[in-house]
């Protein structure tokens, strides 16, 4: 074996491979799918030297050189719809030149073994794929002592063939799948500085949902250090939807917690500030053009997140609520927020806008009869127009830096 590592050929472009994930399924949508997608990819590598070039179900990203390669791959690492993606060698396709290709990925691993899995997209290429991978494993021995094992080899060498080149894998890359941003529709995810919403604000992106976000500050009762976190996390969002990113409507809440709460027992208040919140974020989506709610309920997690409460809740929003968190548990939850690299910016230490004004232990079953009593008293659809026309519009960014995982990742 090599003592060094042997440099890439000079002539031997490098490019990434991105697969695409569920839709490549989508029928007779599959084109408009497939669309959104290439367009989301080449916004997200904004800055990168790189180039999107077309295809079907596989993206190939050509790039000059390993730095951008890489750079390429980690924006890949935040475009949902891809199901998987690789850095790849891109060579002619005939067994010797694959082999001399490959060499370079076998100098750096120093495998105590390999083998060669093929696969041809090619269909009509001549030789199969068993053929291909008997003579370049034997094309690398002539080059290197280096023993088979086709049971558990310390190296798979990977290599595709399609109709014009072969691709020789250098590194796997970890892709999020789920569908292109923007494909479902919109949402608005009320993102409180917390722990949960962001993590449900991501799994809603997942599913094709374009976000804007909704903060409720507790101006002008409370420092706006939630707010500062809440900006800073949908940055950091917004990096999975970098083609048409979420602005943040910041809603002083204060005054109507106080209202709510002047007219509400202290059990109940939590459960009526939440009502007022959905018709709020109702307001908010009518006016940009969203069509449902994202928050971060877990059920069962707090006292308004028990079944009764939710259901009393989701009651004065005209717009479906969805809770991609329903069944998580917290260290799932704080588990992604590490994986997002924000979990140490969701704890540091601000002040919730819901407790405030609650006074007294929060009930798991607020009667429906008690709250609509107490919201009688007041005009709320009148209060959540007043509260919708007072938010404050932020554009909070885009964030494509490299993700840093933190040490509590799952």
């Amino acid at each position: 074996m090599p003592s060094t590592e042997r440099p890439l050929p000079a002539d031997t472009p490098i490019c990434v491979l991105a697969k695409v994930g569920e839709a490549s399924l989508k029928g007779r949508n599959r084109r408009e799918f497939l669309n959104a997608l290439r367009a989301n990819l080449r916004s997200a590598l904004a800055g990168v030297d790189a180039r999107v070039t077309s295809g079907g179900s596989v993206v190939m990203i050509a790039v000059p050189d390993e730095r951008a390669a890489g750079e390429a791959a980690s924006r890949l690492g935040r475009v949902f719809g891809f199901a998987t993606g690789s850095i790849c060698l891109r060579c002619e396709r005939d067994s010797e030149t694959i082999a001399e290709t490959a060499m370079a990925t076998i100098s750096r691993r120093r495998p105590r073994t390999f083998a060669v899995r093929v696969r041809r997209r090619d269909k009509t290429f001549p030789k199969t794929s068993s053929d291909l991978e008997r003579e370049i494993g034997t094309a690398i021995q002539q080059r290197v002592d280096l023993p088979v094992d086709l049971s558990n080899p310390d190296l798979k060498l990977r290599v595709e063939l399609d109709t014009s080149a072969a691709f020789v894998h250098v590194e796997q890359i970890d892709c999020v799948g789920g569908l292109p941003v923007g494909t479902s529709g919109r949402a608005v995810s009320l993102l409180s500085g917390g722990i949960d919403s962001p993590v449900a604000s991501l799994l809603a992106m997942k599913r094709g949902l374009a976000v804007e976000y909704v903060h409720f500050s507790g101006e002008p009762y409370l420092e706006p250090a939630a707010t500062a976190k809440a900006e800073a996390q949908a940055r950091v969002l917004n990096g999975f939807q970098a083609r048409k990113p979420g602005a943040i409507w910041v809603v002083p809440f204060g005054n109507q917690q106080r209202m709510l709460s002047a007219v509400s027992p202290g059990p109940n208040r939590i459960v009526l500030y939440r009502r007022q919140m959905a018709r709020i974020a109702g307001v908010v989506a009518e006016r940009v053009g969203a069509k449902a709610i994202v928050t971060g309920d877990s059920l069962g997690q707090v006292s308004s997140q028990t079944l009764h409460n939710m259901t009393v809740t989701e009651e004065a929003s005209e717009l479906p609520v969805l809770r991609p968190l329903l069944t998580w548990d917290k260290s799932e939850v704080m588990g992604k927020a590490a994986a997002l690299g924000i979990l140490a910016l969701s704890e540091l230490p601000a002040e919730d806008a819901c407790p405030l004004f609650a006074g007294d232990k929060q009930r798991t079953a607020v009667p429906r009869s008690e709250l609509l009593d107490s919201e009688a008293r007041l005009d709320l659809d009148a209060l959540a127009e007043q509260a919708a026309d007072s938010a404050r519009r932020v554009e909070p960014g885009v964030f494509l830096d490299r993700l840093e995982r933190e040490s509590r990742a799952a």
